[in-house]
């Protein structure tokens, strides 16, 4: 049969059932694009995020990487080279020092986020991670492993420096809180 001119919308009409079908899957579609989209470029507000660096690689978001080791040199407050390393056991000395272009802050602001080994969580907010200086005037601190251990647990983790903990970092770095056996924890959340 023959069309009338014109009437070339009559050659695509659905039933109100397939609108509908039709109207779902364009919406399904339609989220899902957004999604993907968000998930890309967005992320999760309590997640390191993709500026997030390892210790001493001196990318991400704030142009100053943490060294972290098992020594300061008391002359300088800084991570003595023989002794870095971003892994720690209990027993070990955990130091760190900032090399930072002008005078350090005091206090600093420290936060601490587990990033595997764990549920992902903040383990230590930068208002109660506030300490002065131990080395004025290097931005350094050092602490037994064993104090991390017991307030964190076996982790993986990115520890961040604020001057205010309103304001962006000044330093961000990551380090690995490692059990005895020698790998992380699957867990360290506490036991119920």
């Amino acid at each position: 049969m023959a069309r009338r001119p014109g009437d070339e919308a009559a050659a695509f009409n659905l039933s109100p059932r397939a609108l509908r079908i039709a109207g779902w899957i364009v919406a399904v579609l339609l989220i899902a694009g957004i999604a993907i989209v968000v998930g890309i470029l967005g992320g999760d507000a309590d997640e390191p995020g993709v500026g997030a660096s390892p210790s001493g690689s001196g990318g991400g978001t704030t142009g100053t990487a943490i060294d972290f080791g098992t020594a300061l040199d008391p002359a300088t407050g800084e991570v003595v080279a023989d002794a870095r390393t971003d892994r720690f056991s209990a027993g070990d000395t955990f130091a760190y020092s900032v090399a930072l272009s002008g005078t350090a802050p005091d206090p600093v602001f420290v936060e601490v986020r587990r990033t595997g080994g764990g549920a992902a969580e903040i383990v230590q907010t930068a208002v109660d991670g506030h300490q002065p200086l131990e080395f004025p005037p290097a931005l350094a601190f050092d602490v037994p492993a064993d104090d991390l251990f017991e307030v964190f647990g076996p982790g993986d983790y990115l520890m961040l420096v604020y001057a205010d903990p309103a304001a962006d970092p000044i330093a961000e770095g990551t380090f690995v809180l490692v059990e005895a056996s020698g790998s992380p924890s699957v867990s360290a959340s506490p036991s119920p």
